[in-house]
């Protein structure tokens, strides 16, 4: 459609502005810039795209060598209705520029049109509400700066600019006709996992959490769980700091931790703590690692419901004396940790995870509580996600239809006694208020204080839940909210309100479309009422019967002012 679009367009120009500069039989030789790929959500709803810009410049050299008076008045009505000033010092003056030719065409006297030259440069536009700005990234001079447009530049590039070659015959009224025309060659376009439906719904639950627990920051996340595919990805700060910042995940880690010391045989599930309050990792140092309260005499069930810092060290201190500090090490960098993640976005950190020869004396103590290391949000949710996965880790993908590396981290038993106890966290212990009547929710709060800040917290909030016939895992973590010291007040009840907002989202089935006047969105599926919504946007004909859109022209991502429906049953 584009490479159509065009030619059309070429043969437009010739005719309009440059026909009477050129001699009788002469060959035109006009490059046709060939456009950098588009970018597509899961929906194939248009998230970034190139559209051919005119760009209109007024030859002043040429406009001297034929001066006539009489183009005074005209020169005077092209400067006001392009709200330029002539500099007739210089060679050429720009007048403007338009997605539409019509536009530049409708300004310029005709008398003018000879000394007009018309470019078609290439102009990227992007989808830059809700947070996508980060994970789009942005083009200059063709290149992809950041994000997925950096990512997968060489992919996006343009390839090959095409050519059109005319003839120019005629006398007084001359005419340009095709006689070889080299289509260009766009770069190739790419359908990421993101819903954009579901990132506004989040990005929107963010941005309000933010201010109404007068916190730093709000960052969610959505992972399908059986496929890994990233549906929604936010953050309040002006960085996408999911990937390129790391937290303390606090209790966060302790899931991930439990589940491989159950395989190492270390505990069972009728192992039992007892917990004081507190305790000494190491006699020979005054260095005291506390609970909220006492726990007393508990089971791996309730450690985990409770969230006992006492029960972690224990079970780390047996696995460090039953095999060592390498074995230990070894559990969170299978989990993913210290390692970059591999999602499809430039510059991922691998977060903070020491070899055991960096450790201090009680390194193997604050590990499993989630501290001593630091974790990119991504980290963190990978990880959490594979005890929903059968106790297989995948890894995260912004791409739609790619196939992530996979690999088990602890066994299905395991597995299915982890999801066990997440549940037990919801219903009974520091998960509460993730609650919700009448659905299964599993999930783990964490808090840790940010080192240097004291009275400062990240608070995180992983959990499992099903919609459609679909499991979801989502992180919340939250920077320093006003007032709070546990993330069982702050981030559970913003998991809750995801669960909720999206449960209500699919419910009332309601896709939201994000027009741009222009260009064309992808409408086939629509029903009639739907179409009759875009009448503000575009000029709607509508051909055949039915309810719903069977086919429609242009293109989606076409650039045009109308659009031809053709319904159907």
């Amino acid at each position: 459609m584009y490479f159509i679009f065009v030619i059309l367009i070429f043969i437009e120009v010739i005719k309009l502005f440059e026909v009477n500069k050129i001699e009788e039989n002469t060959i035109v030789y006009e490059k046709i810039p060939s456009l950098r790929g588009k970018i597509y959500d899961c929906n194939n709803q248009l998230l970034a795209t190139s559209l051919p810009l005119y760009v209109a410049y007024f030859d002043v050299d040429f406009l001297k060598r034929l001066y006539n008076p009489s183009y005074d008045f005209d020169i005077k009505l092209l400067e006001s209705r392009f709200n330029v000033k002539i500099d007739f010092n210089k060679r050429f003056v720009k007048l403007g520029e338009s997605f539409d030719i019509n536009v530049i065409k409708q300004k310029i006297p005709f008398e003018l049109r000879k000394f007009v030259n018309i470019s078609i440069n290439e102009k990227r536009l992007r989808l830059e509400n809700f947070g996508l700005d980060q994970i789009i990234g942005i083009v200059r001079d063709g290149k992809g700066v950041n994000g997925i447009e950096k990512f997968f530049d060489d992919l996006l590039s343009k390839k090959q600019d095409g050519e059109i070659n005319l003839k120019v015959s005629g006398g007084v009224t001359k005419e340009a006709s095709i006689i070889q025309y080299i289509p260009p060659i766009n770069g190739e376009s790419i359908v990421l996992s993101l819903d954009t439906d579901i990132q506004k719904i989040l990005y929107e639950i963010a941005f309000n959490s933010k201010i109404n627990y007068h916190a730093e920051n709000v960052g969610i996340i959505l992972m399908e769980t059986k496929t890994g595919k990233i549906r929604a990805l936010v953050t309040t700060n002006n960085w996408p700091d999911y990937f390129m910042g790391y937290i303390e995940p606090g209790s966060a880690m302790k899931p991930m931790f439990y589940s491989a010391a159950l395989d190492l045989g270390v505990i069972t599930e009728d192992s039992t703590f007892v917990c004081k309050g507190y305790i000494y990792p190491d006699s020979e140092l005054d260095i005291k690692i506390s609970d909220i309260h006492p726990h007393g005499l508990l089971d791996l069930k309730e450690a985990i419901s409770e969230s006992c810092n006492v029960a972690a060290v224990l079970t780390s201190k047996r696995i460090v004396e039953e095999y060592n500090n390498e074995t230990l090490y070894n559990i969170f960098k299978t989990f993913g940790f210290g390692e970059k993640t591999g999602i499809e976005l430039p510059n991922e950190i691998e977060g903070v995870l020491n070899s055991p020869d960096k450790w201090s004396k009680i390194e193997w103590a604050y590990l499993p509580i989630g501290y001593s290391i630091g974790v990119t949000p991504l980290q963190l949710i990978t990880a959490f996600n594979s005890i929903f996965n059968d106790g297989i880790l995948i890894k995260p993908t912004l791409i739609e239809n790619s196939t992530p590396k996979k690999y088990r981290v602890m066994s299905s038993n395991t597995a299915d006694k982890m999801k066990k106890f997440l549940k037990d966290v919801v219903e009974h212990g520091t998960g509460i208020f993730a609650k919700i009547p009448g659905m299964d929710i599993y999930g783990k709060t964490g808090t840790s204080e940010i080192p240097g800040k004291e009275g400062s917290y990240i608070m995180t909030f992983e959990g499992n839940f099903s919609l459609n016939s679909i499991d979801y895992t989502a992180l919340v973590w939250v920077t320093n909210p006003e007032g709070y010291s546990l993330s069982s007040y702050v981030a559970a009840p913003i998991f809750k309100q995801v669960v909720l907002k999206l449960k209500e989202y699919y419910s009332e089935n309601n896709r939201m479309i994000y027009v741009t006047p222009g260009l064309v969105p992808n409408i086939v599926g629509w029903n009639i009422r739907q179409v009759f919504v875009l009448e503000k946007y575009f000029k709607i004909k509508i051909l055949g019967k039915g309810l719903y859109v069977k086919k429609q022209f242009p293109d989606p991502g076409s650039f045009s002012d109308e659009i031809i429906v053709y319904l159907g049953e």
